[in-house]
């Protein structure tokens, strides 16, 4: 997973932070520049590593793991979704989100293989879990701000392993 990766989850990750304090700030907070930088930041260092080259790390079993899983991921979403609303518990929209998108990592971290993804995985399930048990809204702000932090640090460290692996080459 490198540098593609990085721009998703980070632009998920800011997803995650707008939408579970966006109820609570308002939505036209200017706090919301902060994950928009953030997004900016993981770009600006994905080109930078670009000029350097490229560290392609997934085999084409990880390649097929990676997109069975965000097949998945992207089916089950809206099933949780829909099953959260058609239940009356719209406040757990997020952690449950948290729990799909968790749970899609650990297959892409063994397949990759990433390590690091069995840390974000644990991290956005205690987030799912934390939103699940705290009383609501805080627990869906709570689990959104937690998911967004958890797939930030799998963005840069994604970046970082990258930038290592250009940096070994001759």
């Amino acid at each position: 997973m490198g540098s593609t990766g990085a721009v998703i989850m980070g632009f998920f990750a800011g997803m995650f932070c707008i939408l579970a304090l966006g109820p609570a700030i308002g939505w036209t907070n200017p706090l919301f520049l902060i994950p928009i930088a953030i997004l900016g930041l993981i770009i600006l260092r994905v080109i930078a590593l670009s000029r350097r080259g490229s560290a392609n790390f997934a085999t084409a079993r990880a390649e097929s793991v990676i997109m069975w899983s965000s097949i998945g991921e992207g089916i089950a979403i809206p099933i949780v979704v829909t099953a959260l609303v058609l239940l009356g518990h719209h406040d757990l929209i997020l952690p449950g989100i948290a729990v799909v998108v968790g749970l899609h990592f650990l297959p892409m971290a063994y397949a990759i293989p990433f390590r690091a993804f069995y840390a974000v995985a644990a991290g956005l399930l205690i987030a799912a879990t934390t939103g699940f048990l705290l009383p609501q809204p805080t627990g869906s702000e709570v689990a959104g701000v937690a998911a967004a932090v958890a797939l930030w640090i799998a963005s840069f460290t994604a970046l970082s392993r990258e930038s290592r692996a250009l940096a070994s080459r001759p």
